[in-house]
């Protein structure tokens, strides 16, 4: 008779377990996005000077794309905590494969930002009330935040290196599953590996398809949202805000997605890779045989980087949700002017 079990907990691993939660982190996370949005709300600039009619037009245009991405970001939020309570406290899965447990995040994140976009191609873009003439064509980056497409960027990688390095690393079940890490016992070649649940391409394969249509629809977002033509000469400096406003949340939420995809891997990796232990009755003089994954420091490694990429990730989701900049970025006529006068020649 074979029984293997974890090796013990410690006064660190303890640590680990109050993080396992969402609820931890997404309460630490309010913290987090509470001092944000302190430290940068202090330093906000004044409100913009607008005619009536201007004024009317841009909070027509803009307003429900900021409700959206509010509504967005606490939607992938709701999905993402509900999913892990109905798994862990309601319904009894058994030995089922729960493979939307790490795509979940990642698509509605997709779904919200192709909301976004498509609110944007149907409402956000009509004719300009006057000739707004900048003299280029803009881009999917023209208001895309560079540091947080950079950082978006990296998460992509990670999420996309972590599922195929972790794929090629899975073993099959009796199902054809790849769901198991298999860990031999050392010099004990008629011994089966210990094989434990892992992020295997059973798991991998649904995030990458998420993953595809979350890249799809933040660009498309970001394409229509700077695309779209200005409403008139003197709401140009406004809009330029407002619009990076828009692409900035998008690229929140889909960082926000990957990031909780990718701290629930690595999660499950760093469980699996744990050392083990292995008695089997009436071998070994009744002491254990210990094993051990190649690559156990680093999964022990992403298991308590994890916590924090979950905090971050709600981090930026209440970020959305409670903007730092309440009201239209400020700028008087002469400043207005000034700033349609850099655009128009930077777009040369």
């Amino acid at each position: 008779m074979h029984r293997f079990r974890t090796a013990n907990f410690s006064p660190l691993d303890w640590v680990g377990a109050a993080f396992s939660t969402p609820l931890t982190s997404v309460l630490l996370a309010v913290i987090v996005a509470g001092a944000a949005i302190v430290i940068v709300g202090s330093r906000a600039s004044t409100h913009v000077v607008l005619s009536e009619g201007a004024a009317r037009s841009v909070k027509k245009r803009y307003a429900p794309e900021r409700r959206t991405l509010a509504i967005s970001a606490i939607a992938v939020v709701v999905v993402f905590v509900a999913e892990n309570v109905i798994r862990g406290y309601v319904i009894n899965l058994g030995d089922a494969v729960s493979w939307w447990r790490f795509a979940a995040p990642v698509a509605s994140s997709a779904l919200a930002i192709a909301i976004l976009a498509a609110l944007i191609a149907l409402r956000g873009s009509a004719p300009s009330e006057a000739p707004v003439v900048t003299g280029a064509r803009r881009t999917w980056t023209t208001f895309g935040p560079r540091v947080s497409l950079l950082l978006c960027g990296v998460v992509l990688l990670l999420l996309v290196a972590t599922t195929i390095a972790a794929g090629a690393t899975s073993a099959a079940d009796g199902r054809g599953q790849y769901i198991w890490l298999e860990i031999p016992i050392p010099n004990e070649a008629e011994i089966d590996p210990i094989r434990l649940w892992y992020y295997g391409w059973a798991f991998g394969v649904p995030v990458l398809i998420a993953l595809t249509a979350l890249i799809v629809a933040t660009a498309l977002a970001l394409r229509v949202n700077a695309a779209r033509p200005f409403i008139r000469p003197e709401t140009v400096a406004a809009e330029r805000g407002l619009r990076s406003e828009v692409a900035s949340g998008a690229v929140a939420v889909a960082t926000a997605g990957m990031l909780l995809a990718l701290a629930g891997a690595w999660r499950l990796i760093a469980r699996a890779g744990s050392g083990t232990q292995l008695w089997i009755e009436g071998q070994n003089g009744g002491d254990p045989y210990e094993a051990a994954w190649r690559y156990a420091e680093l999964a022990t490694a992403a298991g308590w980087l994890a916590p924090i990429l979950e905090v971050t990730a709600f981090a930026l989701l209440l970020l959305v949700i409670a903007p730092m900049r309440r009201k239209w970025p400020s700028a008087s006529p002469d400043e207005q002017r000034d700033a349609l006068v850099d655009f128009a020649r930077a777009d040369r």
